[in-house]
């Protein structure tokens, strides 16, 4: 719609261009165009003269000509006047910058031309060069747009204007103009909102402007405090935040200033006369309230404080209080009044009435207590609202005796047991006690026996001497006198387990307990309770229900979690009391605060079984409802048994293999496990298993060793056979042995007896030979058994006995040079017991030992001759001396290894019986080796 009339209008326009340049119905230019500026309102009125009623108007900034406003607007002749006027509100200041106007009528058909400018110069015209910036001290409401403007004195630079500690974004309007735009303002402080115009040097110039709200004052109330004025209060509103002296907010009552009015929640404005209605306003710079009120005068009464309050007389149980008014009218008025008693514990508030009340006295006061009165009134007939409080005032009555007390007696065994009483509040001793008075009495004794006992004992300990009832009496006594006597009597003890007594659940903390009415209840009922176990001087607590009630609720305020507590109902009659029922149970159940007792772990073969007692009754903490036992690795606890009946306290875990096991036993309540026992064991054999096993394992073992050698010997019975039972050979002589034996009578040489060692290395501690003296070879040859089982070298003896004539005759020289022998026999009968095999070692020669002679086997003849002269040489020195001319590494050796087993005669030059030369020499090896070398 809004561009059809745009387009509407641009065809008029270009309509009336034509009939203008045509000359066709041109209308009249409009006369006397004047322009009047209202500078603290920024708007800018326009007046003319002109027949027609539709103009279009147009605005400049004069120095730029910029075009602020271009409309067409509707204005119709006044009457009385004959002009047209119209008002244009400038959102800039009008001093900021010059503006001019001009304006043409205009109809349907044609519009005339434009009348002169006129215009209305600014603050930056030439004639002005100083800095200057508008609007000044503005006050203007919260979240409104304003536009300021900055004029900068001649030959000076600008920089930027500041809207309190924000830089704006200028805009210019002139040559020394800039205006910027706050937009949304918030309300400002107390001293409003700094617009600061700067140049590149220095501050130019500034304004302030107040952002603030219009009074927004409410409830207006008139009332009259002496019967005559009235005094009119109301609410303030939202704070304005105006607070400088000429934009506060302005008061009049019913058109007269309110003077009194100042900072406070509650305004208010007085009047001389009670006018019965009123009006207000509140006025500032951003607006106005009215408010209104009416009221009768005894509608709205407001009564004064009481002055002078004082009691008059005061005893233990009442008080006179009297006081005075300062408004004479007060004594005719009636008037109803609140009084205040503030007290440890009681606190109260009463009400009197009366004609000019001025005196009241208190009743149902408390002995020996310190009051606090206030006091306050108002109008009985249209009571508007309680007056003034008095200033507090303090009362302290006096003492009186003290009430009876509240008496239990409780029985630990059958002839112990102690008396308890309550300790009095403040509003039944009546004042400070001073002491107990206990008095005991029994069938057997006639009167009282009393004892006195300090304020601070609240027990008395009973014997039964004979087992008979004893009735005690228990009274208070502070300075007034003595209390009344509490008496009870001692009631049958009854052990906990002579009853069966059932577990009592708890309900939110508290024992909501019921019972069987009673019939010889006739003082009611005793609810006691303590905790379970205890011993000594126990903290017995009670409550006494009278008895139309068979049901009670201990509070958990009376309890401590994680205790078991006996509960007992008693029936209360002029005789002993008597045991209706009793309890036990825990107000809340917690975890048990210690572990399971004496855990112990006992192995019966690849069973343990884990034994233990429970946790004492005070570390319990709740009812143990059973026990879980775990096996403890290494990180974590795997659960093998939950054993729910708490009476259980042993468990068999089967089936172990031998290691080391730990395991964790925990007792559960309603809560929670506790923190567990642990124990350890490590599963070892049993004895008869050991014994068992201690002798089939050796068995096992031997019998095993035994089939391993038979297996090695039968594989290895060749070499077995050779090594242990070798075949001894024939001894085979050469030549012709055909003559005739005789006997040869050969002198054994006293070197004939050889001790063979058999150990490979040479052992310096013993000799290898040694030799055996003449004159003792007959006794020693005598005496000497060949020990077959004896680990020592056999020692040898060989014996050349000639049998016949032979056809060889050698001389041996003996060591000592006594005797020669000539061996001439072809034939030699030899006798030799115990020849073993000697190894070689580098000891044959070097240390010393015997070496056999050995035999060549192309002839004896040299070896011999070789022998010979050796002997005859050693035989110059020193004895007897073994051959010792070859070396380990000789290729003499393998022959000399090889005739090792053949005997041979130590006195001799030659082997007495030659080797075949057909047989392989043995290796001088031990059996051992050859055994452990595989060889047969």
């Amino acid at each position: 719609m809004q561009g059809w009339v745009t387009l509407a209008l641009l065809l008029s326009l270009g309509v009336e261009c034509s009939l203008g340049q045509n000359g066709v119905g041109e209308l009249p230019v409009p006369r006397g165009l004047t322009l009047n500026p209202d500078l603290p309102a920024q708007t800018l009125s326009l007046t003319w003269q002109s027949d027609s009623s539709l103009f279009d108007l147009e605005i400049f900034h004069t120095e730029l000509m910029n075009v602020v406003l271009n409309e067409t607007v509707a204005v119709k002749t006044d009457p009385v006047t004959g002009l047209h006027s119209w008002t244009w509100h400038s959102p800039l200041p009008l001093e900021c910058t010059s503006h001019s106007a001009h304006i043409r009528a205009r109809n349907q058909q044609s519009v005339s031309q434009w009348s002169p400018l006129q215009t209305i110069p600014g603050s930056d015209i030439p004639e002005k060069s100083e800095s200057n910036m508008f609007p000044q001290d503005k006050v203007v409401p919260v979240g409104s747009n304003m536009t300021f403007c900055c004029i900068v004195k001649e030959k000076e630079d600008f920089k930027e204007i500041m809207y309190g500690r924000q830089e704006m974004s200028a805009t210019r309007l002139s040559r020394r103009t800039y205006a910027i735009t706050a937009t949304n303002q918030p309300v400002s402080g107390n001293t409003g909102t700094n617009v600061i115009c700067c140049s590149q040097r220095l501050t130019l110039t500034g304004a302030v402007v107040f952002v603030g709200y219009p009074p927004g004052d409410e409830g207006l109330v008139c009332e009259t405090r002496d019967l005559a004025s009235a005094e009119c209060s109301w609410k303030k509103g939202r704070d304005t935040g105006l607070r400088m002296r000429r934009s506060r907010t302005k008061y009049t009552l019913n058109g007269r200033d309110c003077l009194e009015a100042n900072e406070r929640k509650r305004w208010w404005c007085s009047s001389k006369a009670w006018e019965q209605s009123w009006t207000l306003v509140a006025r500032n710079p951003l607006g106005t309230v009215q408010l209104t009120d009416s009221a009768q005068l005894t509608d709205r009464v407001h009564l004064l404080a009481p002055v002078n309050v004082t009691a008059v007389e005061v005893k233990a149980w009442s008080a006179t209080l009297q006081w005075s008014w300062s408004v004479a009218a007060y004594k005719k008025l009636e008037m109803v009044c609140q009084l205040q008693l503030f007290a440890h514990e009681l606190n109260s508030t009463r009400n009197y009435s009366g004609p000019g009340l001025s005196s009241v006295v208190l009743e149902s006061l408390w002995p020996d207590v310190d009051y606090t009165v206030t006091l306050y009134c108002g109008s009985k007939h249209g009571f508007w609202k309680w007056g003034d409080k008095s200033a507090p005032y303090r009362i302290h009555t006096k003492m009186d005796r003290p009430d009876a007390l509240d008496v239990w007696m409780w029985m630990d065994s059958s002839n112990t047991g102690r008396v308890f009483w309550k300790p009095l509040s403040v509003r039944k001793s009546h004042g400070a006690l001073v002491g107990y008075e206990v008095s005991q009495s029994s069938a057997e004794e006639d009167g009282w026996t009393p004892v006195s006992l300090p304020p601070g004992n609240f027990s008395y300990p009973i014997i039964l001497n004979n087992g008979s009832d004893i009735t005690v009496a228990v009274a208070a006594r502070n300075p007034a006198g003595l209390s009344q006597p509490s008496t009870v009597t001692t009631p049958a003890y009854r052990a906990d387990s002579q009853l069966s007594m059932s577990e009592l659940l708890s309900t939110n903390g508290s024992f909501v307990l019921s019972w069987q009415p009673n019939a010889n209840a006739s003082s009611g009922y005793a609810v006691e309770w303590v905790p379970t176990g205890c011993s000594g001087l126990c903290p017995v607590d009670w409550k006494k229900v009278p008895e139309s009630d068979s049901s009670f609720t201990l509070n958990s305020d009376s309890l401590v979690a994680g205790v078991r507590y006996t509960v007992s109902v008693y029936a209360l009659s002029t005789g002993a009391p008597t045991l209706l029922q009793r309890w036990q149970g825990y107000s809340q159940e917690m975890t048990p605060s210690q572990s399971v007792r004496e855990l112990l772990p006992n192995q019966s073969g690849s069973d343990v079984l884990l034994s233990w007692k429970a946790t004492a009754m005070e570390n319990q903490r709740g009812f143990i409802r059973g026990y879980t036992i775990y096996l403890a690795n290494a990180a974590h606890l795997e659960l093998i048994a939950n054993i729910s009946d708490p009476e259980v306290q042993s468990y068999r875990v089967k089936g172990l293999s031998l290691s080391s096991y730990k395991f964790v036993v925990k007792a559960y309540t309603s809560a929670g496990e506790d923190a567990g026992a642990t124990v350890a064991i490590k599963m070892e054999m049993d004895t008869a298993d050991m014994l068992f096993v201690g002798i089939l394992v050796p068995l096992g073992i031997m019998f095993c060793c035994l089939i391993l050698i038979s297996i090695c010997c039968y594989k290895k019975r060749e070499w077995v056979k050779k090594a242990f039972y070798p075949e001894i050979p024939g001894p085979k002589v050469p030549g012709d042995w055909s003559s005739p034996q005789g006997p040869l009578d050969v002198k054994p040489s006293p070197h004939s007896l050889v001790h063979i060692v058999e150990s490979p290395e040479w052992d310096f501690t013993k000799e290898g030979l040694f030799p055996v003296p003449e004159e003792e070879e007959e006794s020693e040859n005598d005496n000497i058994e060949v020990d077959a089982d004896s680990d020592e070298p056999a020692l040898l003896r060989y014996y050349n006995q000639v049998v016949g004539d032979g056809s060889h005759g050698n001389q041996v020289s003996d060591s000592s040079g006594s005797s020669n022998t000539s061996v001439d026999s072809t034939q030699t009968e030899i006798t030799y017991a115990g020849i073993q095999s000697p190894t070689s070692s580098q000891g044959a020669c070097g240390g010393g030992g015997y070496r056999p002679q050995m035999q060549s086997v192309i002839g004896p003849a040299e070896p011999q001759i070789e022998f010979e002269a050796d002997f005859q040489d050693d035989g110059l020195h020193a004895g007897y001396k073994p051959q010792c001319s070859w070396q380990l590494d000789s290729p003499e050796a393998e022959n000399f290894s090889g005739s090792l087993g053949s005997p041979t005669s130590v006195t001799s030059s030659q082997f007495l019986i030659p080797e075949s030369s057909e047989e392989k020499p043995q290796p001088s090896n031990t059996w051992f080796h050859n055994f452990l070398s595989g060889k047969s």
